[in-house]
């Protein structure tokens, strides 16, 4: 198996919440990625609050560490069509949610995240905080 791990949790990996060093360890870092979108999101948190765990040094650490998918015209695709399936189903979803999804579907990945409620039905996800 391998993973995208949502903001929430490599905010709180990086502030060292929910044993999360533990849960990354034992899947193993070959097995686990960042999304363009990840990092984006979490640098808006190091913006706002520069003396935080979560600072631009450690984002970039990480990413390195894990590998950053970017996005390209093929997420996009997946994007327009996830968008307009949920649509269609009376269950909108949020922009960067349903393109957290489309990154996680392009690649084969489950979504790691606090927020499964955000993820259901569209992409398989996995809330490592409750193991």
């Amino acid at each position: 198996m391998s993973y995208l791990i949502d903001s929430d949790i490599a905010s709180f990996y990086l502030r060292g919440r929910y044993n999360l060093i533990g849960a990354f360890e034992k899947r193993g870092q070959s097995s686990l990625r960042l999304s363009i979108i990840t990092v984006a999101e979490m640098e808006v948190i190091a913006y706002k609050n520069p003396q935080s765990k979560v600072n631009l040094a450690n984002i970039w650490d990480l990413a390195h560490a894990m590998g950053i998918l970017d996005i390209d015209r093929e997420t996009w695709r997946i994007f327009s069509l996830t968008k307009a399936e949920a649509e269609s189903k009376g269950k909108p979803k949020g922009d960067l949610d349903i393109l957290q999804a489309s990154v996680a579907k392009q690649h084969g990945l489950i979504v790691v995240t606090h927020n499964t409620k955000h993820y259901e039905g569209i992409v398989a996800c996995e809330d490592w905080t409750k193991a």
